[in-house]
């Protein structure tokens, strides 16, 4: 989860899902003000600013404060922020436009605390900002579909018919990957670094452990997922796969070092060389799929039951996936 998009993940056992992805996911964003020349915030993100991996987020137990941690600050080192910011205190903050990937949504200003701590440490006018409004953005269909000027109406299933939105996420609600994943781009690096944290690099919302014999991105096929519950049997979670994720230069940020990775642990590279697998952006590796879910309220926790329940057409099913009964028992990592 990532409480506060383009910072460091944060990983939880459990998640409640809602119609704009898990519960507080991308709820909050950096941007630069607006300027005479750019009327619009903008919003500010790893890609060109690897330094933001230097940011820690941790979450109380009590699920109401968020802390902030700069890993290498000698001032100014902590920030809390409400988890659930009070609709009073925020009664007479600014807001501002912010436009991600063509649709837009309100951003609420944190105040002054927030801004001079990111504006110190990323040594630029900063300003955090809370989903304002109705509390979501439609999905934007360019994210999908070059050259696409509308947004995209999503439901999970045909009984689950929710309106699918998202907060500040680039582009769908959820983000899945597998571990077969995750060991195939390590194996990729060279040896001496594939005992590093890779997953953290591609920060997915559900990391679905995988049998042994299922292949790399087996995920590719995906259409329909169902996850069961391991504490309340009766739960039953949809998971609508929808689009290939083409990844970007994020992936080459050295997250403890806040800047650039060397050059041969560049995993955008790396897969570059025969990930290129969504037609679309022809140009761009494949890692994961973007997904919505439902019903909102559901709560998914680590270690629940995971089901492929409908492939893309066209798609092979994984050897383990046709010798051995569905459902298997994959782990569930929000």
């Amino acid at each position: 989860m990532k409480i506060q998009r383009s910072l460091r993940p944060l990983e939880v056992s459990a998640a409640e899902i809602t119609n704009e992805g898990l519960r507080f996911d991308r709820q909050y964003l950096l941007v630069k003000p607006p300027t005479a020349s750019q009327p619009l915030a903008e919003h500010i993100t790893i890609k060109w600013r690897f330094d933001l991996g230097l940011f820690h987020t941790a979450i109380d137990k009590a699920w109401s404060k968020l802390t902030i941690t700069h890993t290498r600050a000698q001032e100014r080192e902590v920030l809390n922020v409400p988890l659930t910011p009070s609709p009073l205190s925020l009664l007479n903050a600014k807001t501002f436009d912010v436009n991600i990937f063509g649709t837009a949504a309100i951003g609420i200003d944190m105040g002054e605390d927030a801004a001079d701590y990111f504006s110190y440490h990323l040594n630029m006018p900063t300003r955090l900002l809370y989903i304002g409004g109705s509390g979501q953005r439609e999905i934007p269909g360019a994210a999908f579909l070059p050259g696409a000027s509308r947004a995209l109406s999503i439901a999970v299933n045909n009984k689950l018919l929710q309106p699918q939105r998202i907060r500040f996420a680039d582009a769908a609600p959820l983000l899945i990957t597998s571990t077969a994943s995750e060991e195939d781009a390590r194996r990729r690096l060279p040896p001496a670094a594939r005992g590093e944290d890779v997953i953290v690099r591609f920060r997915p919302n559900i990391h679905v452990d995988v049998a042994a014999e299922v292949e790399p991105y087996d995920e590719d096929g995906w259409s329909m997922l169902t996850i069961k519950s391991r504490v309340d049997r009766a739960q039953e979670v949809s998971v609508r796969c929808l689009f290939r994720t083409v990844r970007c230069l994020s992936l080459n940020a050295d997250l403890a070092k806040g800047g650039m990775i060397s050059t041969n642990r560049q995993l955008y590279g790396l897969l570059a060389k025969d990930r290129r697998t969504n037609d679309l952006f022809p140009h761009k590796p494949v890692f994961g799929q973007y997904a919505c879910a439902g019903p909102s309220g559901a709560v998914l926790r680590v270690g629940d039951e995971v089901e492929v329940t409908e492939r893309v057409v066209g798609t092979p099913m994984s050897p383990a996936l046709q010798q051995s009964p569905i459902p298997q028992e994959n782990g569930v990592t929000t």
